[in-house]
């Protein structure tokens, strides 16, 4: 049958060489072809023997039986989004210099001894999107030079201890959208290449010590499991690590002992946990650390103002959508002088201090959605988001209170009302008036009470009334002034009549008239 096949591209290799089937786009320059959704059931035979790329992708191809055998020169072939099972045993053998092969989006459900027999040049395999259950061992062993490796998307939940014991430069593995419930250690240990791994959106619940045994590893991806539990020692054989992201788990701390052996990480996301506080140097051995997010933790509510200690070359935190996170302690940005991006977006936050913000490095900040109080302390904020030459960029923001500013944008508020306008002056008014009162109400009893003092000192020098035992205020009985005669131009006034005074009373008596003529009267009569 082979021999058949030979005959016949012999004998229509002039006529081949400008044929491209119905529907598709040929280059011959390139040479490539591509026939993506034009209803083939088939892989046309009759392409340029001299292609270099075929695209084959959204069709309804069910099995690649010898469809493939003139394409001997093919460096690239898409076979994704059609409907083939499995395919077959050495279909690929005359593909020699085929370096990516894409099977995704099929109904692949196992793979057969020999499958990929004849793609030693082979690097990026995709099997995303099938129904694989299992990799068998030795399925993989004459893909030599296989650096990329994707699986995601399968129904995979074990891994024999030989399945990548063939490709001896693996670097990148895609085991998301499985159902692991624990790391493929044993055979991850057989890929000392290894570089990039992802594990996410599995239902792995606990990471055993020594859990990625690759040294080389540098980028793991853990997130959207159900991971409560990291062994301190889970880390301790991938010290070369530089990207982890636990986000979407169950952890409830910060895994600070496991993360101890990670001295070279710079970025870690812990979005969408179960996190309560953040402690204390919760981060400490993270002194490369680039980008971290702590965010959409639904109970988070402490933040230590020493947990961002050690991150000296933090340039992006994201901070956000925390719902408890009412207060940001004093201090918690001060070691981080390298700042540049600080997203404090929807978390319960009335107000931040401007001491508080890293000036002399942040580019952009983000507080949208807080609760924002304004009032004097946000004054600062507020001519940020009006300014457009300010060294920092941030989106315009709502008050949340008072009620007579709910709802307006910090940017758009006239200047007596925003933050410290009428209300402020009005009780600052409020309480200047206060304090005057009290000032007047204290000097007018002083006054008062001299006055008060002066009257009973007048009133005993003359030696008619005894004290008054209470002061003027109160009210007492008013003695009947006797009356006086006018005194008389002829001579002085008739002396007051008393009983027998002696002559010294006498003389005193005329020497108290004659003082009357020059100081108001005060005997007898009230002032």
């Amino acid at each position: 049958m082979a021999a058949v096949w030979w005959l016949a591209w012999a004998y229509f290799v002039p006529i081949v060489r400008a044929f491209c089937p119905s529907g598709c786009s040929c280059d011959d320059t390139l040479p490539s072809a591509q026939c993506v959704g034009v209803g083939l059931n088939l892989v046309p035979i009759l392409f340029n023997p001299s292609l270099r790329r075929l695209d084959l992708a959204h069709n309804a191809i069910r099995s690649l039986e010898e469809g493939l055998v003139f394409l001997s020169q093919l460096q690239e072939l898409d076979l994704s989004h059609n409907m083939l099972a499995n395919m077959g045993t050495g279909n690929f053998e005359e593909q020699k210099s085929l370096e990516k092969l894409s099977v995704a989006h099929n109904n692949v459900s196992v793979l057969l001894p020999g499958t990929f027999s004849g793609l030693a040049a082979l690097t990026v395999l995709d099997l995303s999107h099938n129904s694989l259950d299992d990799v068998p061992g030795g399925v993989l062993d004459e893909l030599l030079h296989l650096t990329v490796l994707r699986l995601s998307h399968n129904r995979l939940f074990f891994l024999t201890q030989h399945a990548f014991r063939g490709p001896r430069a693996l670097r990148v593995l895609d085991l998301c959208d499985n159902f692991f419930r624990h790391v493929p250690t044993e055979p991850l240990q057989v890929a000392p290449t290894l570089q990039t791994l992802h594990l996410c959106r599995n239902r792995l619940m606990h990471l055993g010590p020594f859990a990625f045994p690759s040294q080389a590893l540098t980028v793991l991806s853990l997130n959207v499991n159900n991971i409560d539990r990291i062994d301190q020692a889970a880390f301790l054989s991938s010290q070369s690590l530089q990207s982890l992201s636990l986000s979407g788990n169950s952890l409830d701390e910060v895994p600070t002992h496991s993360l101890a052996f990670l001295p070279a990480l710079e970025f870690l996301s812990l979005t969408r946990n179960m996190i309560r506080e953040v402690k204390a140097g919760a981060f400490r051995a993270q002194g490369c650390l680039t980008t971290l997010e702590v965010s959409r933790n639904p109970h988070l509510e402490v933040m230590s103002s020493e947990a961002l200690s050690g991150c000296a070359r933090l340039r992006v935190l994201t901070l956000s959508h925390n719902p408890l996170l009412k207060h940001l302690p004093t201090g918690l940005f001060t070691s981080l002088e390298n700042l540049h991006t600080l997203d404090l977006r929807a978390n319960c936050l009335e107000s931040l201090a401007e001491a508080e913000v890293p000036w002399s490095s942040l580019q952009r900040l983000d507080l949208r959605d807080n609760p924002l109080v304004c009032n004097c302390s946000l004054g600062w904020l507020a001519r940020l988001v009006r300014s457009a030459n300010a060294s920092i960029t941030s989106p315009d923001l709502q008050c949340a209170a008072p009620d007579e500013l709910k709802g307006l944008y910090l940017s758009r508020l006239a200047p007596r009302e925003q933050l410290c306008g009428e209300g402020v002056v009005a009780v600052v008014a409020m309480v200047a008036a206060a304090a005057a009162s009290c000032v007047l109400f204290f000097t007018l009893t002083l006054l008062l009470y001299r006055h008060w003092g002066r009257r009973q000192r007048r009133k005993l020098g003359s030696g008619r009334w005894q004290a008054d035992p209470a002061p003027p205020w109160t009210p007492l009985a008013r003695p009947h002034p006797q009356p006086q005669q006018p005194p008389s131009v002829a001579g002085p006034p008739p002396a007051p009549v008393h009983p027998s005074p002696p002559a010294a009373a006498s003389r005193s008596s005329h020497h108290n008239h004659h003082n009357n003529h020059t100081t108001k009267p005060c005997s007898g009569v009230d002032v």
